[in-house]
């Protein structure tokens, strides 16, 4: 059947009423754009710009640029779930507005999916050798290119500037450095340091949450009464500085991490038993207080990382809590604590989750809820393609001895 001809008068005023947001002053234009920079909807402000050539022209353009901190996502996280029948579908979070992105990532096809950052980067290498590193925002579509071939046994990473230059930071597996590359530069800057120092900062610091800028100064203040904290518990020292056997996974005593809430706050989230106990940095006596409230804010923890949310954003999630999982033997349930009341609630007598190899896969029916999504992120971290290219052409080599603070040790 024919389509029905489009009337001239319909048409005519379509192209009319065009032409007038087309011609839209430029001011108004970048102001408009500057409130999804502020937001950090980088997605919504390529597609602002994506409009017409007069809207281009009045923004600026990331590729231009593409180290410049206000193009880089900052409260994303990437969720691990994949659409079923699509596996360049990604799903995206902002953490901060609680919108959800499905976003097709063909390019990643290109390259080995060595890591992705709490902020939302993907950490890429070359598929040929000698596996020189990219970094992929997926926001703005910028690809950053180094000379420097990615070690196979980068684990966990960051993306920052330090001195206007444009840096990839990540920690080494067996090697326990810390790695600082730069797009031009042909060797990486590279730092040894103590093992308990390492696992401590990876652990806790690196896998924490920070959905607000943290200044260096007092992220410093929170690493040294941290360590303060650690030394008066041995135990937790000689958790956090040794891998975890499987066989002692139900027998975790603390979980540590660093969190960035609310101008600045630093908070230290331990895991006792089955209990969460949250601390809160002063930084005027220089010493960590156990609180009640963290007011309108809920904090996820895992094996894994870290993730908060405002859960006014979030309406299926429930303030002044700490979610986590409840393990036994290969299977997880999803627990929330209640600050204040310092009540458990666990929310299915079915498991959500089913360990499978190294992962705790979802088993509820989809679609999955935010608890569940949020939940599993904490929980699993996905191993690097080219370790495991690297452990396929060597079977000797485990994937554990290229990316470390996995689950199986």
């Amino acid at each position: 059947m024919a389509a029905a001809p489009v009337n001239k008068q319909v048409r005519a005023l379509g192209t009319e009423g065009w032409s007038k947001w087309s011609s839209l002053q430029d001011d108004l234009v970048r102001r408009i754009a500057d409130s999804f920079l502020a937001s950090n909807d980088l997605d919504h402000y390529m597609c602002l710009r994506a409009v017409c050539p007069s809207w281009r022209s009045a923004t600026d353009d990331p590729k231009d640029n593409p180290s410049d901190p206000v193009f880089h996502p900052l409260r994303w996280i990437i969720l691990d779930e994949v659409f079923q029948g699509d596996d360049d579908m990604w799903i995206l979070l902002n953490t901060d507005t609680g919108r959800f992105l499905h976003k097709k990532l063909p390019l990643l096809r290109e390259y080995y999916v060595v890591v992705t950052t709490p902020s939302g980067f993907f950490v890429l290498a070359d598929r040929t050798p000698p596996h020189t590193a990219r970094v992929f925002n997926p926001l703005t579509g910028c690809l950053t290119r180094f000379v420097v071939p990615l070690p196979p046994e980068a684990g966990v990473a960051q993306v920052g500037r330090d001195n206007g230059l444009f840096c990839l930071y990540f920690l080494g597996g067996s090697s326990r450095k810390f790695y600082t590359a730069v797009p031009e530069i042909e060797r990486f800057f590279s730092r040894d340091c103590q093992q308990e120092v390492y696992n401590t900062f990876r652990d806790v610091v690196l896998a924490g949450a920070y959905p607000q800028h943290i200044s260096a100064p007092a992220l410093v203040a929170a690493f040294v009464a941290l360590s303060d904290l650690l030394s008066s518990h041995s135990d937790f020292v000689k958790f956090l500085s040794s891998d975890l056997p499987e066989d002692d996974v139900n027998n975790i005593r603390f979980r540590c991490y660093v969190v960035g809430l609310a101008a600045q706050v630093f908070l230290h989230v331990e895991m006792e038993g089955r209990m969460p106990i949250v601390f809160k940095m002063n930084t005027e006596i220089g010493k960590i207080e156990p609180v009640e409230s963290v007011g309108t804010f809920a904090i996820f923890i895992g094996y894994h990382r870290c993730v908060t949310v405002d859960a006014d954003k979030f309406p299926a999630i429930e303030a002044n809590c700490v979610y986590y999982t409840q393990h036994s033997g290969s299977s997880a349930h999803i627990c929330k604590y209640n600050l204040r009341d310092k009540k458990v609630e666990r929310f299915s007598e079915v498991a959500e989750f089913v360990k499978q190899d190294k992962q705790f896969v979802l088993v509820a029916a989809r679609p999955f809820t935010i608890i569940q999504l949020l939940s599993s992120y904490t929980l699993n971290r996905r191993d690097s393609e080219l370790a495991l290219q690297q452990m396929v052409q060597d079977p000797k080599q485990s994937c554990s001895n290229f990316v470390d603070g996995d689950l199986d040790g």
